[in-house]
């Protein structure tokens, strides 16, 4: 009874003990020289393990190392299974991070708010004074005149460029005639008649 009792403390605590140790600890219900004698056996039995150190023995529980290795594999791929997910979140917080980064420096080179405002009223007179002026010019030159005189500037234009190319034509080949029996080079030619650009 004495030993299954010492046994069952030893396994709970799972750390250490001196024989005064485990007495103190089950002294209610045990003495001491019967948890002596049962942690003897114990050791004999090799359920413990004893550990001398000049006059003082020193009790341990053993391990039960298959159940141990399995614990710490099953620890073990926890700890990865959160790092991996730790992992995940860091990651996802980063490109957060680089996300508001990026906004803030945007901002950043972006107006102020007062700025923006400046700049708009800015703009408001500017447009404001560019109406009145065109108003101005409309009144004094009247819409119908200023629609008229577009119309014959773009008659004139046209009428002015197919005049000019009718006459660079004709002055081409005339000039294409003189060299035929001119005995010098084209520019040669422009130089002496005083053509500076065809």
């Amino acid at each position: 009874m004495t030993t299954e009792a010492v046994y069952r403390y030893m396994k709970l605590k799972n750390r250490p003990f001196s024989a005064n140790d485990v007495a103190n600890a089950l002294e209610k219900e045990h003495n001491k020289s019967a948890t002596q004698k049962a942690l003897e056996k114990l050791a004999d039995h090799e359920k413990i393990f004893v550990k001398i150190n000049g006059k003082q023995k020193v009790y341990c529980a053993k391990q039960d190392t298959k159940q141990n290795l399995e614990e710490l594999k099953m620890i073990e791929r926890e700890l990865e299974s959160h790092a991996s997910e730790q992992n995940r979140k860091l990651q996802e917080l980063e490109k957060e991070v680089k996300a508001q980064e990026s906004a803030l420096n945007s901002l950043k080179c972006g107006m102020s708010l007062e700025e923006a405002v400046r700049e708009r009223n800015r703009l408001k007179e500017s447009n404001a004074k560019f109406t009145a002026k065109l108003d101005e010019l409309m009144e004094s030159s009247g819409k119908q005149d200023l629609s008229g005189a577009k119309k014959k500037a773009e008659k004139d234009l046209k009428f002015y460029s197919q005049e000019y190319s009718k006459r660079k034509r004709m002055c081409n080949e005339i000039l294409e005639c003189i060299m035929e029996s001119y005995p010098g080079s084209k520019n040669q030619l422009y130089q002496d008649i005083g053509i500076t650009s065809v």
